[in-house]
């Protein structure tokens, strides 16, 4: 709320509605806070639809190590205690991702170069 991001979204025309409701909010949810907490000024969201669901969220932040890669969907690990939080955003993300039997990748956004997280949600998945 602090500082002014430049948040730019994306859905295609074709997606179309995934999901529990609350589910999907959290998911969401969590990536955007999770992408405008580490930004320096800008946050890309996008979903399209293909096979299934995809999300992808990105920032313009300095992004992590591929060493910290794997850590990060760990509950309550923080990288950086010096921000806001409880680490714990991203490992419900991934429980969300699980539960719909979905894949959630990290990686560095090469339009950004910050944080880029990547869900794939499939059509066929449910929740359990």
């Amino acid at each position: 709320r602090d500082r002014e991001l430049d948040i730019e979204w994306q859905v295609a025309a074709a997606v179309t509605p995934f999901g529990e409701r609350e589910d999907m909010l959290e998911l969401l949810g969590n990536l955007l806070d999770n992408g405008c907490k580490w930004a320096r000024s800008r946050v890309s969201c996008r979903i399209d639809e293909g096979e299934g669901v995809e999300l992808i969220v990105a920032d313009d932040g300095e992004g992590i190590s591929d060493a910290d890669l794997e850590r990060l969907t760990e509950r309550g690990v923080r990288l950086d205690e010096t921000r806001e939080g409880h680490g714990l955003g991203l490992a419900i993300a991934r429980d969300i991702v699980n539960i719909y039997g979905g894949v959630m990748r990290f990686g560095r956004s090469p339009e950004l170069g910050g944080l880029q997280v990547t869900v794939r949600l499939s059509r066929g998945g449910s929740r359990e």
